[in-house]
């Protein structure tokens, strides 16, 4: 098998690597040979990490960073890369730098002259986009609203216009209330909400906004959600 970790422009590699979003075994083939072979995995999340490793029988020094972190961990880490030493940066979940840490880093290997390699996989925007059944040619992926209400009414207001679906994320404990500011500011749409994607408790629930909303008030919510609004008809 050829080493995927000795090809980089100068100094060592950072591959951006995407992780599985529950299931472990939807990891790829390529994810696998190269968190075997660099030398470093920069994780947003150690305990999460620790586990993917364990899975697969890994055993690699794994630097932490957050969104508060992550410039001053940067420098460290493009050391290593200048002195040959390859890296995998990988989220807590899913594809890297997507509603997650990891761009700053990503920038700054480019801006030293580091090889950044690209190791696609699952994404739960993708996903779920790919299941939801609405005509999806083009969408936007927007990820977590805003937490106060008055900003979050406003950039629903503003995405009410586009006329092809919206991907968001969002807790369990602001699910019913997102959904309550999207039905006032998008009005009554045809929406798919996807519940632990990947995982043991799975569902998924397609219906109006309204109907939603009806469903999930009266339910305990427990999980990881995506959502899905359809665009503006006509």
């Amino acid at each position: 098998m050829t080493n995927p970790c000795q090809e980089g422009i100068m100094g060592g590699i950072l591959y951006v690597v995407a992780t599985p979003i529950g299931n472990l075994k939807d990891i790829t083939l390529r994810a696998i040979d190269v968190l075997n072979q660099v030398e470093y995995v920069v994780a947003e999340n150690r305990e999460r990490a620790l586990n993917l490793l364990s899975y697969l029988n890994i055993r690699k020094k794994i630097i932490s960073i957050n969104s508060y972190n992550e410039e001053r961990k940067s420098r460290k880490i493009i050391e290593y890369l200048i002195m040959n030493q390859n890296c995998a940066l990988i989220s807590s979940a899913g594809t890297p730098c997507i509603s997650d840490p990891g761009s700053y880093i990503v920038r700054k290997a480019y801006e030293t002259g580091i090889d950044v390699r690209v190791v696609p996989g699952p994404s739960a925007a993708s996903g779920a986009i790919s299941a939801s059944g609405l005509y999806a040619d083009r969408f936007l992926f927007f990820g977590f609203l805003p937490l106060k209400g008055s900003k979050k009414k406003r950039v629903l207001r503003e995405l009410s216009l586009l006329p092809y679906p919206i991907v968001f994320f969002e807790s369990p404990r602001r699910l019913v209330e997102t959904l309550q500011f999207m039905l006032t500011e998008l009005g009554n749409r045809n929406a798919v909400v996807f519940k632990e994607m990947t995982k043991l408790y799975e569902e998924t629930f397609r219906d109006k906004l309204e109907a939603l909303i009806n469903r999930f008030q009266s339910t305990e919510l427990k999980g990881e959600y995506t959502i899905i609004v359809d665009g503006r008809a006509g």
